[in-house]
C-alpha cells in the first residue's frame, strides 16, 4: 500500500528518498524491495506484459509457405496471400481482437508485414467441393487455418451494415474472420476491367494478377483503405467492403445508351484492388505503405 508523503517529500520532491533517510524513508526502501520481488516474481511466471506480449507474437508469426502456381493460374486449395494496392499492405487476421458476434470471430486488417505467416495466408476453398482451376465469377471461401487462440478454421466474412455491425473507423460493412462457414463466407472473384468482366465469366484467374473480390450476399467489393488500425501487430489499415467506384458516371451512361451492358459496370478504386499472391509470384512493388508512426504516408 502507498505511504503518505511527509512536508519533506513534498517539498524536497525527488532528491529525497530512503538513501538519504529523510522523510517516510523507511516505507520507501520497504516500497521498493516489494515492487522488486513482484517483477521478480512475474518474471519467473511469465506473466510480465512485455513477455506476454511476446508470447503473442511468436504465435502469430509462425512462418508458412505458400502454394506455386507453376501453371500460372490459381487452383483450390493452394495457399495464398492477398495484397492490396491501397495500403501497399497484406490481409491478416488478429486473434486478440475478438468482436460480440454468435460465433467465434476475430478482425481482419491489411498490413506491411508481407512475409508468410499464420496470420495472412489464406486456402482457397470451394463452396461445392469441386477441386481444379478457380475461375471468374466462381463462389469460393477464404479459409484461415487454426493459429494462437483461433482453434478451429476461420473464414473471411462480411455482413450488411447494421446499428451493431459496422466497420470501427469507416462504418462501412464489417469484415472479419469467423469460425462458421455460413452463407456470409461467400466470395466471388471477377476482372477488374469493367469492359471485359462479364466476358471473362468462367476463364480461369491468373496468379499474381489485380482482381476484384466480390461478397456474394451483399453484393459489394472487398476492400481496405488508408484508415490506421493500430493494433498488437503495429500500425495496420482497416478492412472493410465497400464499392470504391468513381463518382462520376459518364462511362456508364455512355455505355447504357448504346445497349452495352459490360459497359454500364464501373471500374473499382485501388481499394477494391488485389492481388493474389502465390510463392510462384512475388508481392507487387507500388504503392505507399504506412509510415513509422502510424499515419498515412
Amino acid at each position: 500500500m502507498a505511504t503518505q508523503f511527509t512536508p519533506q517529500q513534498l517539498t524536497g520532491g525527488p532528491k529525497y528518498n530512503h538513501k538519504v533517510k529523510i522523510g517516510n524513508w523507511s516505507e520507501d526502501l520497504e516500497m521498493e524491495e516489494i515492487k522488486l520481488k513482484d517483477y521478480l516474481a512475474k518474471k519467473d511466471t511469465g506473466s510480465l506484459i512485455v513477455t506476454a506480449k511476446q508470447k503473442q507474437l511468436e504465435g502469430s508469426l509462425v512462418p508458412v509457405e505458400l502454394s506455386p502456381s507453376p501453371e500460372g493460374c490459381l487452383q483450390f486449395g493452394m495457399k495464398v496471400m492477398l495484397y492490396n494496392h491501397q495500403t501497399d499492405g497484406v490481409l491478416g487476421a488478429n486473434p486478440f481482437d475478438t468482436p460480440a458476434k454468435a460465433y467465434g470471430a476475430w478482425m481482419a486488417t491489411t498490413g506491411p508485414m508481407t512475409d508468410p505467416v499464420v496470420r495472412n495466408v489464406f486456402e482457397l476453398e470451394s463452396t461445392d467441393g469441386s477441386d481444379g482451376a478457380v475461375v471468374y465469377g466462381q463462389t469460393i471461401r477464404l479459409k484461415l487455418n487454426p493459429f494462437a487462440k483461433i482453434t478451429s478454421p476461420a473464414y473471411l466474412q462480411s455482413e450488411m451494415v447494421t446499428p451493431m455491425s459496422a466497420a470501427k473507423f469507416s462504418r462501412h460493412q464489417e469484415v472479419l474472420v469467423i469460425s462458421e462457414p455460413a452463407g456470409d463466407t461467400k466470395w466471388q472473384i471477377q476482372h477488374p476491367d469493367p469492359n471485359l468482366r462479364s466476358e471473362m465469366e468462367g476463364e480461369e484467374v491468373p496468379a499474381g494478377k489485380p482482381v476484384l473480390i466480390k461478397h456474394v450476399q451483399t453484393g459489394v467489393y472487398l476492400a481496405s483503405d488508408k484508415i490506421p488500425y493500430q493494433n498488437i501487430f503495429g500500425p495496420e489499415c482497416e478492412v472493410h467492403c465497400h464499392s470504391h467506384a468513381p463518382l462520376t458516371k459518364p462511362g456508364v451512361l455512355a455505355g447504357e445508351a448504346k445497349g452495352e451492358t459490360e459497359n454500364a459496370s464501373k471500374p473499382m478504386g485501388k481499394p477494391n484492388t488485389w492481388t493474389i499472391v502465390t510463392s510462384t509470384d512475388g508481392v507487387p512493388q507500388g504503392g505507399e505503405g504506412l509510415d513509422l508512426t502510424g499515419l498515412p504516408a
